[in-house]
């Protein structure tokens, strides 16, 4: 077969993926799949039942990998774009074990290059409202300066919106710092005006920016937190009112992100250094009862777990994003939300040490 003949094939190949129908099939089956297995999972009616349906969940792997080898040759297409956001919606809680042995975000040179292509290519064309979604829950770092620039620079006043939107969404993971809180509630306000109507998933921009201004409202810095109750590992109804009289953290987390270990890392920390003080942490996890039993039998993990499977409780606190941490002090009042590390011990350490003076 002569060379160029060759050529040709492999080229044919290669590209064969490359079309908007292979995308839409290979999302569209991840998508009934998962919703089929969901339903299973509400109806089955033994805890050995939902264990076998959550160990043999769809495998967001296999699609990625499958979505990924269609899309990879056409990132600055504009037909690239919503499945590029189904990419970093399935992957970003997904790991690997790096060369080294390490754990890290697994598809991680992949998604980096949907930013940088995406950055290039796309950033200020109309009707990229659900990459601006997913680019606020990708955990990745440079999401939030990315999305600020979508406000200022894309001409499509729906699309500056709903990346308002994602961007009060990242917001509060900071914290609730006066300036962060009035930027908040800023992107809010331009959500609504620019994009009110505009569909993310099951529910609206106004919906979302409405669970948003809740969350200011009542689960923000200086409001008692809502109480709430489910059963730990042990199946023990445990409620946060069982709590006053402590500092209480409350974290709100999962086994699968990309920062778990650290997590666990700087969770387990704070459980060695207020050993024997009035704290107490909580976890709240949709993670299976048996896996939470095995990380916790291990001393994998030291502290102790709701299993909130249905999420429920993650549902009433409008919980977005994981890893989340709530710290209340000795009367259930939030004195800080946000994520892990040294602002959780400077608010600790503060109101152990202000329980201390009162005394």
């Amino acid at each position: 077969m002569p060379k160029f003949i060759v050529l040709i094939a492999l080229f044919a190949t290669c590209h064969a993926y490359a079309s908007p129908n292979e995308a839409e099939r290979v999302k569209r089956a991840y998508e009934l799949s998962s919703e089929t297995w969901e339903l299973k999972l509400k109806i089955a009616q033994t805890p050995a039942e939902k264990q076998t349906l959550w160990e043999n969940r769809p495998d967001p792997a296999v699609t990625a990998t499958e979505l990924w080898r269609n899309i990879a040759p056409s990132l600055e297409q504009d037909w690239t774009i919503p499945y590029a956001a189904f990419f970093l919606n399935i992957t970003r809680n997904l790991t690997a074990v790096r060369p080294d042995g390490n754990v890290g975000p697994a598809f991680a040179q992949e998604r980096q290059r949907i930013i940088k292509t995406f950055t290039e290519s796309h950033l200020k064309k109309p009707g990229i409202g659900a990459f601006c979604i997913a680019l606020a829950d990708s955990g990745e770092p440079h999401a939030l300066p990315l999305l600020e620039k979508i406000i200022t620079e894309n001409p499509d006043k729906v699309t500056q919106g709903v990346a308002a939107l994602g961007a009060a969404l990242l917001l509060k993971n900071i914290g609730d710092a006066p300036e962060v809180m009035k930027k908040r509630l800023n992107y809010l306000r331009l959500a609504i005006i620019n994009a009110a109507d505009q569909t993310i998933g099951s529910a609206s921009v106004a919906d979302i920016a409405a669970d948003e201004l809740y969350v200011i409202r009542y689960l923000s810095k200086g409001r008692v937190a809502p109480n709430f109750s489910g059963s730990d590992v042990g199946s023990r109804v445990v409620q946060l009112s069982d709590f006053k009289g402590k500092v209480t953290i409350v974290l709100f987390w999962d086994a699968k992100t990309a920062e778990t270990d650290k997590v666990i890392q700087l969770t387990n920390r704070l459980v060695d250094k207020y050993v024997g003080k009035p704290v107490e942490i909580i976890g709240i996890t949709p993670e299976s009862l048996a896996r939470i039993r095995e990380l916790q039998a291990d001393g994998t993990i030291k502290w102790n777990n709701i299993i909130d499977s249905t999420e429920k409780i993650a549902g009433e606190y409008k919980i977005t994003a994981r890893p989340l941490l709530i710290v209340l002090n000795e009367t259930g009042t939030i004195e800080y939300t946000g994520l892990p590390g040294s602002f959780v011990d400077l608010t600790v350490d503060a109101l152990l040490e202000g329980s201390t003076a009162e005394k």
